[in-house]
């Protein structure tokens, strides 16, 4: 070892030991992390844009630093995708553009969380129109769902062609392909039906993700879906080559012959005759009536800014309603208990409101939810929050889950935020027919209560997690932000914009941060294992009953983009969470 890699080690090894001795250890909850400037201690005040320039010259050594790049991002969970979508960029293609490549590939090498048989929602930035438009690309219950098939229980089956709504995330792509793409979908995902079909290494930590849900699989998934998904009856290993040959042949050909070719023909029909095969039945008609819808985001103000999120059947609603009360709360000037407390309180006030009244949406629904986000429905909800722990549970199924996220920013400054899921892990466990597209499980969503906004019926869409998340300031965009983890999305968008805000930590450090996850039917809270011990025990003694700390939270991503205040930018910086194996790549 060279003197300067000896002194550098020693330098790290005494850092924290000299950070507490500063009085910043366990910053992330009890003060901004170091090389950051400090939120304005005024709630409801915008918070300064830039970072200050570092307090400690060394912090940068002991941390994974944020992405700055001058035009272009292209982020996402997965190296492979990440590239796609940059490649894209590279090439004169559009944000769009950018994460429709994002999406495709994501369909193969993170096939637990995202694909063809699974739904998008999006939002859209268009530079051109100065405006954010919304998506709504998620599947409805097929013909023969209904809550008489449902076996006697609280929640409706997790697994099975009863867990299967009709997968909306393609019709969603070319919707959005149609309005703002620029470049054809076949050569857009070129690179993920040549991944699918020549193989990719996998990473580490989807290799952990499959690892950990096998056990799991062998016991829902159908014995095709198991022979592809386990080699040699074992999931596959960091580095591992795994090739989907049928899988490659449907993205070709649905690429070139666009929706028609998915929602009509052998495709459609495989979909079908896979559900029906499980006791659900299913037509034709169900899929070629699928629909993404363009609608109206939704907004709430949070520190100045506007935070945008998709309207119901999504639960953009929990973020909007739970940010809304922590407006009216100092944080930043709380020390750490004080101010997760009031965060954990605000989540489980909109989880219950969403759990009550969210799912398929009415005009009667719509008038509940704009009276919960006005500012005498946040200022009621706030005056519920004590220094007790409220006791909110609601039983409600589909806890577990996984999503990816991919965003984009182009040269031109048009921007998307996109979310892609089949909801739980692997889904359904159901392959349709010879496609190589696993179903998603997105129907264990719906409530099993007959009367719930949420009940299953044919026809209706569940109430939704998937969030993606645009913060406008001043009218522009400053935040293009996402996380995924089932309900965890909520929870996860609001701690990285407290983060940001409040805290004055950059957008890696806002991504990376420990963070804590609400359960909703057992008021159980899962805390980091990086919450100092204190805090944890601080908030038990207010009545919050910890769960289990190694439970999966989900992983973020966040791009800020800066326009120039304070001598920073205009650029925009990238944060990619380390819990997944993402990258930011641009210029």
């Amino acid at each position: 070892m060279t003197p300067i890699e000896l002194s550098r080690r020693q330098m790290l090894a005494s850092l924290p030991g000299t950070l507490a001795a500063a009085g910043i250890a366990g910053a992330a909850f009890a003060a901004p992390r170091r090389g950051t400037q400090a939120a304005a201690p005024v709630s409801g005040a915008a918070s300064p844009t830039s970072p200050a320039p570092a307090a400690d010259p060394w912090a940068f050594l002991d941390r994974r630093s944020p992405v700055f790049t001058r035009k272009c991002i292209a982020s996402s969970s997965s190296p492979m995708a990440t590239q796609a979508g940059f490649r894209v960029l590279q090439d004169g293609g559009n944000a769009c553009d950018a994460v429709l490549a994002m999406a495709g590939m994501m369909g193969v090498v993170e096939p637990m969380m995202s694909g063809l048989g699974g739904d998008t929602m999006v939002l859209v930035w268009s530079a051109k129109d100065r405006k954010v438009f919304g998506l709504n690309g998620s599947g409805h219950a097929p013909s023969g769902a209904s809550l008489d098939r449902v076996p006697a229980g609280p929640f409706v089956p997790e697994h099975g062609a009863m867990s299967v709504t009709i997968p909306g995330a393609f019709d969603g792509w070319c919707a959005l392909h149609e309005r703002f793409g620029s470049k054809p979908l076949a050569a857009l995902w070129e690179p993920a039906v040549a991944a699918a079909r020549e193989g990719y290494p996998i990473g580490e930590s989807i290799a952990g993700v499959w690892g950990l849900f096998a056990p799991e699989l062998k016991d829902f998934a159908c014995p095709e879906l198991q022979a592809i998904l386990l080699p040699g009856g074992k999931a596959p290993v960091p580095g591992q080559l795994v090739r989907f040959p049928a899988l490659a042949d449907t993205l070709e050909r649905v690429a070139k012959g666009g929706r028609e070719a998915f929602y009509a023909g052998h495709v459609a029909q495989s979909i079908a005759d896979t559900l029906a095969a499980g006791g659900v039945p299913t037509t034709m008609d169900d899929l070629s009536r699928q629909r993404a819808q363009w609608v109206e985001p939704l907004a709430v103000r949070f520190r100045g800014r506007d935070v945008l999120q998709l309207p119901p059947n999504s639960q953009g609603v929990v973020a909007l309603q739970a940010l809304g009360i922590l407006d009216g709360f100092d944080l930043a000037g709380m020390g750490a208990a004080d101010r997760m407390h009031r965060e954990i309180e605000a989540l489980r006030l909109a989880f219950a409101f969403a759990i009550d009244e969210v799912g398929e949406p009415t005009d009667a629904m719509m008038e509940k939810v704009r009276r919960a986000l006005s500012p005498d429905g946040l200022a009621e909800a706030r005056a519920r929050i004590t220094d007790r722990a409220l006791p909110l549970g609601r039983a409600v199924g589909g806890n577990s889950g996984d999503t990816t996220f991919m965003c984009a920013v182009d040269r031109d400054g048009n921007m998307v935020s996109l979310m892609s899921s089949i909801s739980g892990v692997f889904g359904s466990g159901l392959l349709a027919g010879d496609t190589g597209i696993i179903l998603n499980n997105r129907g264990a969503q719906f409530s099993a209560k007959r009367g719930s906004p949420n009940a299953m019926a044919a026809g209706r869409r569940p109430r939704h997690t998937i969030l993606p998340g645009i913060v406008l300031q001043d009218g522009q965009p400053e935040f293009l932000t996402g996380c995924v983890g089932a309900n965890n999305h909520p929870q996860g968008t609001l701690q990285m914009l407290v983060n940001a805000l409040d805290l004055g930590m950059n957008a890696q450090q806002a991504v990376d941060a420990a963070r804590f996850r609400v359960i909703m039917d057992n008021d159980d809270v899962q805390f980091d294992a990086a919450i100092p011990e204190a805090v944890v025990r601080d908030l038990v003694a207010r009545g919050h009953r910890p769960g289990n700390p190694k439970d999966f939270r989900g992983a973020a991503q966040m791009v800020r983009i800066h326009r120039g205040e304070g001598g920073v930018g205009p650029c925009l910086e990238s944060g990619v969470d380390h819990r997944l194996d993402g990258v930011a790549l641009g210029w």
